[in-house]
């Protein structure tokens, strides 16, 4: 294995994955809020954002402050005010800062990472069993040291697995999938947040580099235990990652449905409308970031 291959697996398992996912979803998150975002569907947005502004802005806050960032005010969840800017998280940073720098990239993922942390807890609830047949799956493929397509296999049967093989009742299944269908949502990565933590981004690639570097100069063992525990996480992540856009699918295929009612039964032909949400800029020579979750 060369240095590049070794440097670019570690990049793929610990940031495009992740990434690629979190987009998806929020394409799926654009799009529901388009079809549903105008008229009597403003409600359903509006549910929406109160059960999720909270959790997205609650990890830009521990972001934020795990970063070195200086937090300069934030509301978790405001559903009263007047220009629907129902959640936010103002901050600034010192460029210079190494560490603050990289927080930005953490700015963009956390709450994504939040997100598919609380979809974990629900498909264990919810779907007992599953969660252990997939490790001991993927303990016998690091046994056989299978190569990834054996991996990418066993994590996309994962969902399938969910209602074949959990131990759970038929009620249990059922709650675990409105839950799913509401958090899936939340579970993005915003566009404005990746632009702003575009030097994060670029500061984790040199880091990673470096720690391939490093790492390159052990034994061929010590660098495929390392790729192994790395494959390991990335199937755990994409097999979760895999439910939450299946579930996000089946939102944007509703909201398609709400607005086919909207169109041909309800308030006549209807606009797609645009929904903004978690947007940052850079306010002033400061560097006073601004993330805030807004309902329209």
């Amino acid at each position: 294995m060369t240095f590049l291959e070794y440097y670019l697996q570690i990049l793929i398992f610990t940031a495009a994955l992740p990434l690629g996912f979190g987009l998806a979803v929020y394409f799926c998150y654009r799009a529901f809020c388009s079809l549903v975002g105008c008229g009597r569907g403003k409600p359903i947005l509006f549910f929406l954002h109160v059960i999720l502004t909270p959790v997205r802005e609650f990890a830009h806050l521990v972001a934020c402050i795990v970063s070195f960032h200086r937090v300069s005010d934030f509301c978790l969840l405001n559903p009263y005010d007047p220009e629907g800017e129902i959640g936010f998280v103002e901050h600034s940073y010192n460029r210079k800062n190494p560490v603050a720098v990289c927080g930005n990239y953490l700015f963009a993922m956390l709450p994504a990472v939040l997100g598919l942390f609380l979809s974990m807890v629900v498909v264990m609830v919810c779907f007992r069993g599953v969660f252990g047949d997939l490790s001991r799956e993927v303990a016998a493929l690091v046994e056989a040291e299978a190569g990834f397509g054996e991996y990418a296999k066993v994590a996309f049967d994962f969902f399938p697995a969910m209602f074949r093989d959990a131990t759970s009742g038929m009620l249990a299944k059922i709650v675990g999938c409105l839950l799913l269908l509401l958090i899936s949502l939340g579970v993005y990565v915003s566009l404005d947040d990746l632009y702003s933590a575009f030097s994060g981004m670029l500061l984790y690639a040199v880091l990673a580099m470096v720690f391939a570097g490093v790492t390159a100069l052990f034994d061929a063992r010590s660098r495929r235990l390392i790729l192994t525990w790395l494959r390991t996480f990335s199937t755990g992540v994409t097999a979760l990652y895999t439910v939450v856009l299946i579930f996000a699918l089946a939102a944007v295929f509703i909201g398609f449905l709400v607005f086919l009612y909207r169109t041909f039964f309800g308030e006549g032909r209807a606009q797609l409308p645009v929904c903004v949400d978690q947007r940052s800029d850079t306010e002033d020579d400061d560097d006073d970031d601004y993330g805030d979750d807004r309902y329209q």
